[in-house]
């Protein structure tokens, strides 16, 4: 147990270093970001729909998906 002493001190005289020093840290101003113009935000949704679609016919094409027999009436 003697050996841990100096390893446990060192990391309590840092937590109590770094805690004493958060309060006093310099405070950054947050400004908000700027919303996106409705056009811009529709049409970068009409992208990744597009693409999505894109990928989905692309695996479609590479493993196409089991289809069941209809059954027998």
């Amino acid at each position: 147990m003697t050996y841990f002493i100096a390893g446990n001190t060192a990391v309590e005289n840092t937590r109590s270093l770094a805690q004493s020093a958060l309060p006093n840290a310099p405070q950054q101003p947050y400004d908000e970001p700027a919303a996106r113009n409705s056009p811009v935000r529709a049409r970068l949704s009409a992208v990744l729909r597009t693409a999505a679609r894109h990928e989905l016919r692309l695996a479609d094409r590479i493993d196409p998906a089991p289809t069941c027999p209809t059954p027998a009436n």
